[in-house]
């Protein structure tokens, strides 16, 4: 699967998720812990600035495997890391992704691996 198709399959998601006509925005949050791993967080806002929160159970677990190949292709070159990353669908089909790499994440996750 390519960039491409991934970033259409987490927009479909999403979309199959807005359970409202009207919506300004949609976003996820995405918090990647490892290969095994991420947190997903995330919603809609209404064009009356009413944000509704995605219900997760209600979508595919497709989802995390999009985002596991996202990070996969994405940091191929080891200067692209990233942990934390915003997925924004707007209701036109274009969308802003931002990946931030952030280190006292990074810190935390590494300081619990190290516990087990």
């Amino acid at each position: 699967m390519n960039i491409d198709e991934i970033y259409k399959e987490i927009s479909l998601s999403m979309l199959d998720n807005v359970v409202c006509s009207k919506w300004k925005r949609a976003f996820l949050d995405i918090e990647y812990y490892g290969s095994d791993a991420l947190e997903l967080g995330g919603g809609y806002d209404s064009p009356e600035g009413l944000f509704t929160s995605f219900k997760f159970r209600n979508f595919s677990r497709k989802i995390v495997q999009n985002f596991h190949d996202l990070h996969q292709i994405t940091t191929e070159n080891p200067k692209n890391n990233w942990n934390r990353a915003k997925f924004t669908l707007f209701p036109d089909g274009e969308f802003t992704i931002d990946f931030k790499w952030d280190q006292e994440l990074a810190d935390e996750i590494e300081r619990l691996a190290n516990e087990d």
